[in-house]
């Protein structure tokens, strides 16, 4: 039965925008781009960075954007639209982000969890134990994990206006606000102009070819490319929108993000940290020495579970899209069975990390398998597949009338653009594809270092029971051992 709702949209520019960046905006740009920033020679990196957003990210954007624009339909349909029989790569796209749902929505909740911690000021003296105690329990972290999810799917069922817009327009705002406010804080602090000078300062000395290969990586994966949800976004834009426009914004204000992250990282004293480490463990430790530092570190977490959401929401719209245009469902209908998928997935990535640990494949646990199987393997792939689509198989006159419609990019530049689809995005992103299968398999070949401690232990002395000797024991044989210790004062 077909679906008769009619198809929803944005607004206007402000909303395009603002929902775009909000899925480009996301953990990545907090957690990950401080740490390689501070590793790679801070304004150096930045000035590679930036080169890699221009040549690479952007063109990327901006073809996704112009599938979604030009066909408005869902990532399976759009591709076949433009080329029949190429709906097996929308298809692809929205297998990987249903896989990402799986694990992001698992750390999205996690942010819920420390955000109330954080305002109550529950978490204690050990950071590390409390993450470690927090994540491998059973019930906790699905609770939270469900809230989150539960979120995305009032947001989704609110439709394209009521729901995505809607949050956007109130997530955003609200999200740059706090990362003024943490920014501005931190340059208060007395390291806070030593980060500043630290992050744009070039220290060219730190530059390698992992430095280039880092900064490509992250300029494709922070702008949610190859995963659908660009494509859908870019759909849901009023006709006549510059596509090149939008995405030159969205791109600017991610990276903002990240550089204003950056400062506040770096201000902490905690930029060689990154990941879980960093915003789990790292920055409750630092926020606990601050004065009102529970009410900042509430703030902090905060911003990172609106940066997830933001992020999520267009993930979920992605898959939610096809089931209502693709299988003719209701957005209530569709929305529902994309949860119930992401339920599913998220609570055998949640238990992964406790409970089922013990379930690996090549040594990794589920919750990581949707990791590294997604960021490793499908996203650059996807990546690589999306720039030959638009450079090589859009036919050049189709994709010039688009880019061009309504003032959006002028003659003399839509030539540059064409050009780096074609030749320079695929090599890029393949060189990130291969280093990446090559890291990863080397990891799995590489025996994990364990770290040995040597501490200083007081002399134990072994009494048998009813012994008044010494007693030699042979402990060859021996399979369970029951200490009691008993405290006295030796003086």
């Amino acid at each position: 039965m077909a679906n008769t709702e009619k198809r929803g949209g944005f607004g206007g520019k402000v909303a395009a925008i603002l929902a775009a960046a909000g899925s480009a905006i996301g953990l990545g740009n907090i957690w990950r781009f401080p740490y390689i920033t501070s590793e790679n020679g801070g304004g150096a990196f930045i000035l590679i960075y930036l080169v890699c957003i221009l040549f690479l990210g952007l063109p990327l954007l901006i073809a996704e954007f112009s599938v979604g624009h030009n066909t408005k339909k869902n990532p399976i349909d759009a591709f076949a639209t433009i080329k029949k029989g190429w709906g097996w790569l929308g298809a692809m796209g929205l297998i990987s982000v249903t896989l990402i749902m799986g694990y992001y929505f698992v750390i999205s909740g996690w942010t819920l969890n420390y955000t109330i911690a954080s305002a109550a000021n529950s978490i204690g003296g050990d950071f590390g134990a409390f993450f470690t105690d927090f994540t491998t329990a059973t019930w906790k972290p699905l609770i939270y994990t469900y809230l989150f999810i539960i979120a995305n799917h009032a947001i989704i069922t609110g439709g394209v206006q009521g729901g995505i817009e809607k949050a956007s327009k109130i997530m955003m705002p609200l999200l740059f606000a706090i990362l003024v406010a943490l920014a501005v804080y931190s340059l208060w602090l007395p390291e806070g102009r030593e980060a500043l000078v630290n992050v744009f300062t070039p220290d060219f000395s730190k530059v390698t070819g992992k430095t280039f290969l880092d900064a490509m990586g992250q300029a494709f994966f922070t702008l949610s490319i190859g995963m659908g949800a660009m494509l859908i976004y870019g759909s849901y834009f009023k006709d006549g929108t510059k596509i090149a426009g939008t995405a030159i914004s969205v791109v600017s204000l991610d990276t903002l993000v990240a550089l204003m992250a950056a400062v506040i990282i770096f201000s902490a004293g905690v930029e060689n940290e990154s990941g879980m480490q960093l915003a789990f463990v790292a920055m409750p430790k630092v926020f606990s020495a601050m004065p009102f530092g529970n009410l900042w570190a509430a703030l902090f977490f905060l911003l990172l579970g609106l940066a997830a959401l933001s992020s999520t929401i267009s993930m979920h719209e992605a898959v939610t899209s096809y089931f209502v245009e693709k299988r003719g469902m209701s957005r209530k209908h569709g929305a529902r069975l994309v949860t119930l998928f992401a339920l599913i997935l998220a609570t055998a990535a949640s238990l992964s990390l406790g409970d089922w640990s013990e379930y690996t494949v090549a040594g990794m646990n589920f919750f990581a398998l949707l990791d590294n199987f997604t960021a490793i393997v499908m996203l650059p792939l996807l990546g690589i597949l999306t720039a030959v689509f638009v450079g090589w198989v859009w036919k050049k006159q189709d994709m010039k009338a688009e880019l061009t419609a309504e003032g959006g990019v002028d003659k003399a530049t839509y030539p540059a653009i064409r050009f780096l689809l074609r030749y320079v995005c695929p090599v890029l992103v393949s060189v990130v594809f291969v280093f990446g299968i090559a890291s990863f398999i080397k990891s799995l070949n590489t025996p994990a270092e364990v770290e040995t401690v040597e501490a200083e232990t007081p002399e134990v002395t072994l009494h048998i029971m009813g012994g008044s000797e010494r007693e030699d024991i042979d402990i060859e044989n021996i399979e369970r051992v029951k200490l009691t210790v008993v405290e006295t004062n030796n003086n």
